[in-house]
């Protein structure tokens, strides 16, 4: 499973249809299964410049859609049969409702409504230089701790934030940055001033 997961607000579709499949594999008890199935597909998906291409676009019938997605499911070659057939059929509805372009959106939906049910969650981290461990350890825990589950972070630095850190998790979002500091004093002495003190 990749660490990348966030709370980003996706699109309400591809939410609906992430649902739909991951009630559908928990009624079959096979999230886990399903998942590693979504994830050898979106690997595909990723590296098959041709085939990112034919999703996206409108050109293709219905019937050559689910024709190339089924022959694509039929090529890969998925650790359990059972869910790649769930997948197979899962592809065919989204291709019969028009929803094809939406994909990779609604397979990471999926992705991402998985490793909520299991408490893990991704925060993004910028910081103005790099963390050591021990600073990443702690902030980790303090995380882990707010959340109540498993936390990944993706850490990058950017010179430009001068010092603190800015944190996104989920639709929350902590800017503790030195820039962001000297902004809101900028905009209080504009307002000072403005004011005539």
């Amino acid at each position: 499973m990749s660490n990348s997961f966030s709370l980003i607000p996706l699109p309400l579709v591809d939410q609906r249809y992430a649902q739909a499949l991951f009630d559908l594999a928990q009624e079959e008890g096979l999230v886990e299964i399903l998942e590693k199935a979504v994830e050898s597909f979106l690997m595909v998906l990723d590296q098959d410049e041709d085939l990112k291409h034919f999703v996206q676009s409108p050109f293709f019938s219905v019937k050559e859609q689910v024709k190339v997605m089924h022959s694509v499911c039929e090529n890969i070659p998925f650790a359990d049969e059972g869910a790649g057939q769930i997948l197979s059929r899962f592809l065919r509805v989204i291709t019969l409702n028009h929803r094809l372009r939406a994909l990779s959106g609604i397979l990471h939906a999926f992705q991402r409504r998985v490793a909520l049910s299991r408490r893990e969650f991704s925060a993004q981290i910028i910081a103005a230089r790099p963390l050591n461990s021990q600073q990443e350890q702690q902030l980790q825990s303090v995380l882990e701790s707010v959340v109540g589950g498993k936390v990944f972070l993706n850490i990058c630095v950017d010179p430009e934030i001068l010092g603190g850190l800015i944190i996104r998790l989920g639709s929350s979002q902590i800017d503790t940055s030195l820039m962001a500091k000297l902004s809101s004093l900028k905009i209080a002495l504009k307002k000072r001033s403005a004011d005539g003190y």
